[in-house]
């Protein structure tokens, strides 16, 4: 399994991305806390970021994915879930830039003007 983190190192630059209502439906769930570091800050729960330490079936729960479509008969998950997942888990982070910076939880394709910037802007603008 590709890892998040490695997913999201290779995303991160992007200068295009596309929301989706699966994206929104995660955020929607996502377990805000505070991360005590330094200053602090709101986080999202790095063990449980939908609910349950089990992201794969917090996922296919919140997305409505019939568990015949994700698990085997030893309740695991069929092969190549765990990379989607952790795929559209990584992918998370830039929906959630986007809307902090819009303002908006609305699905659309998104442009920022250089990679790692903030300034994310519809491309319906």
């Amino acid at each position: 399994m590709t890892e998040p983190t490695e997913i999201w190192e290779s995303i991160r630059r992007v200068t295009e991305f596309t929301v989706t209502e699966d994206h929104l439906k995660l955020l929607r769930h996502a377990y805000v806390s505070w991360h005590g570091a330094e200053y602090g800050s709101p986080s999202i729960d790095p063990k449980r970021p939908y609910g349950e330490s089990y992201v794969e079936r917090s996922m296919a729960q919140i997305l409505g994915v019939p568990d015949s479509e994700w698990l085997d008969e030893e309740e695991g998950p069929l092969p190549g879930v765990e990379d989607l997942c952790a795929q559209l888990h990584a992918e998370t982070a830039i929906a959630l830039q986007i809307v902090l910076a819009t303002g908006e939880f609305r699905a659309g394709r998104y442009t920022r003007p250089e990679p790692l910037g903030i300034g994310w802007t519809s491309s319906r603008s």
